[in-house]
């Protein structure tokens, strides 16, 4: 009986710990094509870490994608550098739907043309920061490639996890 006991409570403590591992959202910042845009201050205490994700809607279940991020602490630069597609190294994926549909359209001759269209949509573990010391610190973000201006349905952000 004690044994079926400690392994329920194993399998209630897993499951509450396993719902919670993407961290606390923060922020989300959505992201465009050459446009810089910032999560505001954030106050952090040193040591603790602040987790990328890319939370993506798109046509492909593999987009391609470079974002440049600026972190500044107090107005002065502590990070510059950029994320991709495979930049963490995991393939940390979570929220993933897959949906397709299919759409008659007319062309010009009159004739039906039928398209499949699929969307894909996920949040990708990409970077990992933790803060040097306590402050207010800033992220900025830049879309600077991506595979098409069409190829994100709904666009593309980054959420901010502690």
């Amino acid at each position: 009986m004690k044994i079926i006991l400690k392994i329920i409570a194993l399998i209630a403590l897993l499951t509450f710990y396993g719902c919670h591992s993407a961290g606390e959202d923060l922020i989300e910042v959505p992201v465009a094509k050459d446009e810089i845009t910032s999560s505001g201050e954030i106050s952090l205490k040193k040591g603790e870490t602040i987790v990328f994700w890319t939370k993506i809607n798109s046509n492909s279940p593999y987009p391609e994608y470079t974002i440049k991020y600026l972190i500044q602490e107090n107005k002065k630069t502590v990070e510059f550098d950029s994320i991709t597609r495979f930049s963490s190294g995991t393939n940390h994926i979570i929220n993933a739907k897959a949906s397709s549909e299919i759409i008659t359209e007319k062309t010009f001759e009159e004739k039906d043309t039928i398209i499949h269209k699929k969307d894909f949509e996920f949040e990708l573990e990409n970077k990992k920061f933790t803060a040097p010391k306590d402050g207010k610190y800033t992220f900025d973000f830049k879309l600077t490639k991506s595979d098409s201006d069409s190829f994100f349905n709904s666009g593309i952000s980054i959420v901010l996890r502690k």
